[in-house]
C-alpha cells in the first residue's frame, strides 16, 4: 500500500520541532525567535553554543515528492535571503559570533534535489563573505529522522492531535488480499449475511476487507511514527478482545445492535488509550479491528 504521511499544521510542527531541538542541544541552549513582532528573520530557533539557526517548515500534505521538494527549495531560497538582508539583527542574536549552519527543519525530507539546492545556496552565501557567517557556513535540511528515536516518540505523545494521511487500499490490493484469504472471507460472508442478507452480503464483506486493510495500515504507520502510542493502542485492543472472548458480544439481540455496541465500545477504549489521536484514525483502527474479529472468529452474532 502507499506510504502514510503525517499531516502537520505549522504551529504543531514548530512546537514539536522545539522538543527535538531541546533534546539535541539541551533545553537552555535553544532560543525561540518570534515573528509576531516586527516580522520574520527567516529563523525560528537558534542555538548560540553551536552557532546554528533553524527554520521550521511543514508543507500541507498530502502532496507528491516533487511538489514537496519544490516547496522546500522555495522556502530555503526565501529564508536564506532573509539571513542576508537581516544580517545586523541576526548578528546581534548570535552575540557577534559567526553562524556555522542554517537548517530547514521539515517533517519529511525525501528528495536529493533539496540537498543539491542546499549545496547551491551554501556556495552562493559563502561567496558573499557576509561578516556574520562563518567561512565554512552551510545550508542544510533535517527531518525527524535526524533525531533520536526517543525524542521523536516523546514529542508525538505530547502532541495535541496526531493526524496521518493513510491512503485507502486500492481495488487491486483489495482483490489480491481477498484472493489469498479465502478462509477469512468465508468467515466474514457467513457472519455478515446475518446482518446484510444474501443480496447485500458481498458489499458488506468488501467493506469489511477494506476496513481491515485500512486499520492495519494506520497501525503500521503509528508503529513507525509513534511506537509508544502504538503500544498503548494495541494493549487497549487486546483487553477488549480478551473481554469479548470471555464474556461474548454485548448489545443485541440483532447483529446490527451487537456491531454498533462493540464498535462504540472499542472506539471509546482506543480514544482513552490515545487521547491525542484524531477521531478519523480512532475510527479506522476500531472498524479495522472489528472487521478482523469478524473474520478471525472472536466476534459472532
Amino acid at each position: 500500500m502507499s506510504d502514510a504521511v503525517q499531516v502537520w499544521n505549522p504551529d504543531d510542527w514548530e512546537t514539536f520541532a522545539l522538543g527535538l531541538l531541546q533534546s539535541r542541544h539541551g533545553p537552555l541552549n535553544v532560543h525561540k525567535i518570534p515573528a509576531a513582532h516586527k516580522g520574520d528573520l527567516g529563523i525560528d530557533y537558534i542555538c548560540i553554543s553551536e552557532l546554528v539557526a533553524y527554520q521550521c517548515y511543514a508543507v500541507r500534505e498530502p502532496i507528491d515528492i516533487a511538489t514537496r521538494a519544490d516547496r522546500q527549495k522555495t522556502k530555503i531560497t526565501i529564508d536564506t535571503g532573509k539571513l542576508v538582508s537581516n544580517s545586523t539583527d541576526i548578528s546581534k542574536l548570535f552575540l557577534g559570533n559567526k553562524i556555522k549552519h542554517w537548517i530547514l527543519l521539515a517533517p519529511l525530507h525525501d528528495s536529493r534535489e533539496v540537498n543539491l539546492h542546499c549545496a547551491k545556496k551554501t556556495t552562493e552565501l559563502r561567496k558573499l563573505s557576509c561578516a556574520h557567517l562563518d567561512a565554512d557556513f552551510e545550508v542544510g535540511i533535517h527531518d525527524r529522522d535526524s533525531f533520536a528515536t526517543k525524542a521523536v516518540a516523546a514529542g508525538m505523545i505530547a502532541l495535541h492531535t496526531i493526524r496521518l494521511n493513510v491512503p485507502p487500499p486500492t481495488p487491486e490490493e483489495l482483490n489480491h488480499w481477498q484472493a489469498g484469504s479465502a478462509d477469512l472471507v468465508a468467515n466474514a460472508t457467513h457472519k455478515l449475511a446475518k446482518r446484510a442478507g444474501s443480496k447485500g452480503v458481498q458489499d458488506a464483506v468488501s467493506e469489511a476487507a477494506k476496513s481491515f486493510l485500512q486499520g492495519r495500515s494506520v497501525l503500521d504507520a503509528l508503529r513507525s511514527s509513534s511506537p509508544d502510542l502504538h503500544e498503548q493502542i494495541i494493549s487497549a485492543v487486546a483487553n477488549q478482545a480478551k473481554r469479548l472472548g470471555f464474556a461474548g458480544p454485548r448489545g443485541g439481540p440483532t447483529p446490527t445492535a451487537i456491531l454498533n455496541t462493540e464498535i462504540d465500545s472499542l472506539i471509546s477504549s482506543i480514544a482513552t488509550a490515545a487521547p491525542n489521536l484524531s477521531n478519523d484514525l480512532v475510527q479506522d483502527i476500531a472498524l479495522g479491528t472489528i472487521s478482523e474479529w469478524i473474520m478471525r472468529c472472536p466476534l459472532d452474532f
